[in-house]
């Protein structure tokens, strides 16, 4: 089977999107598939290039992959956010132009970037392939939450454009039953709907994995308690509150350390003010090697998934998968009806609380660093829960047998 992988996320991202789309096409070009990639230079988390990247890249690692010149804004706003996924659309054109000869089975476009959808029902036309839309993160309702873009005349027509390009794929595959429903509301069936979660490396990454040389590396005492954040360091995750959390743990004189590992359009600015307010109990880190994952996520007493109150039923947070995987005890910030808190509430897998509440923040940490017997219980369900539901090679085998036979 020949597949065009077609999205502005890639590896070598270590979180995110990217990642997993990265992992998708590394399985499926070992399980035989003939795979092209069309993508950009790798800029996620930090919104940064790599490297200099004013014209078209292309890469045989094993497979094909054309990386596009793109526009990544330094500090992105709802303007720039625009331009550059436009630009990414723009850029890839001609990439597409040159496979239309080699002519795929399956065109495989992952969303974000929706400017690109066009153009993968286009090139499904053209070649006679059929079109797979991957959906992890629904933009324009995203954009919405996030005040990026207003509800009035124009989010209509953007909302009427969505559901005519939706209408129009052969399959449509997204990472959670309740962004299924989001899709269903743009009157596109269920059955043609697929449910393709995003996994978790259980065969590497566990609860028993050695983790002291990276206590070590990072020189961090023996009995200190560790509260983690890694990820994208963004404007959906409203860190602030970790650091408000942080700063009154100091002046209690708790002796934990809270590690922000990762990067994003806020850190700068979380940085500067952590320094600003002499805030000592915080660490800032870079991403680590994905060699490191595994002790890093071992090595913390409590995880945070943090997320803005108005986008948490829109996104589950891809961090959380690999967080179960290693039987960590996790914060989760998430409304009571969103799918997220469902989920965490019916399978025990951590501790809820309300978005953007410093306060129970605060409570929720002191509550678990001296519950053990909790502790234990949720650290068990959650790597029960990564065992049953979140093994790669059982999700990415039953979507290549939906796809076959779609």
């Amino acid at each position: 089977m020949k597949i065009l992988i077609y999205g502005l996320h890639f590896k070598p991202d270590l979180i995110g999107i990217g990642k997993y789309t990265g992992e998708m096409t590394d399985w499926l070009f070992e399980r035989g598939h003939q795979i092209r990639v069309i993508t950009a230079p790798s800029y996620y988390p930090g919104w940064k290039l790599k490297q200099r990247s004013w014209w078209y890249k292309k890469e045989e690692n094993p497979y094909f992959t054309w990386r596009c010149p793109i526009y990544v804004p330094s500090q992105p706003t709802g303007l720039t956010r625009l331009l550059h996924l436009l630009s990414f659309t723009l850029s890839s054109i001609p990439i597409l132009i040159r496979n239309l000869w080699w002519r795929p089975n399956y065109i495989l476009s992952i969303e974000p970037a929706f400017f690109a959808t066009p153009l993968t029902l286009l090139y499904s036309v053209l070649t006679k392939s059929k079109s797979i839309l991957h959906i992890q993160d629904l933009e324009i309702d995203a954009a919405y939450s996030l005040n990026i873009l207003k509800k009035g005349f124009f989010y209509k027509i953007v909302k009427k454009i969505e559901k005519f390009i939706f209408i129009r794929f052969d399959v449509i595959s997204t990472i959670s039953p309740m962004m299924k429903k989001e899709i269903i509301r743009n009157d596109i069936h269920q059955d043609k709907i697929y449910i393709l979660p995003n996994w978790a490396d259980t065969d590497n990454i566990y609860p028993t994995l050695n983790n002291l040389y990276l206590r070590n590396r990072l020189s961090i005492k023996p009995k200190q308690k560790i509260i983690l954040y890694s990820g994208n360091i963004g404007e959906k995750q409203n860190l602030e509150i970790v650091i408000d959390t942080a700063e009154n743990m100091q002046k209690d004189n708790n002796k934990c350390i809270f590690l922000m590992v990762g990067d994003g359009a806020s850190k700068k600015r979380l940085v500067e003010d952590v320094k600003y307010r002499n805030i000592n109990n915080i660490v800032f880190l870079p991403l680590q090697p994905s060699k490191d994952l595994g002790a890093l996520l071992t090595l913390a007493d409590i995880h945070l998934v943090i997320q803005d109150k108005n986008i948490s039923d829109y996104v589950l947070p891809s961090k959380l998968t690999n967080i179960l995987s290693a039987g960590g005890i996790s914060i989760i910030s998430a409304n009571a009806e969103t799918q997220l808190a469902q989920m965490v509430k019916k399978h025990k897998l951590g501790y809820l609380i309300k978005p953007d509440s410093e306060s129970e923040l605060y409570a929720a940490i002191n509550h678990l660093l001296t519950n053990k017997i909790q502790c234990s219980t949720i650290s068990t369900n959650a790597r029960k829960y990564a065992e049953k539901y979140l093994s790669k090679d059982k999700i990415l085998s039953d979507f290549e047998k939906y796809i076959l036979n779609n």
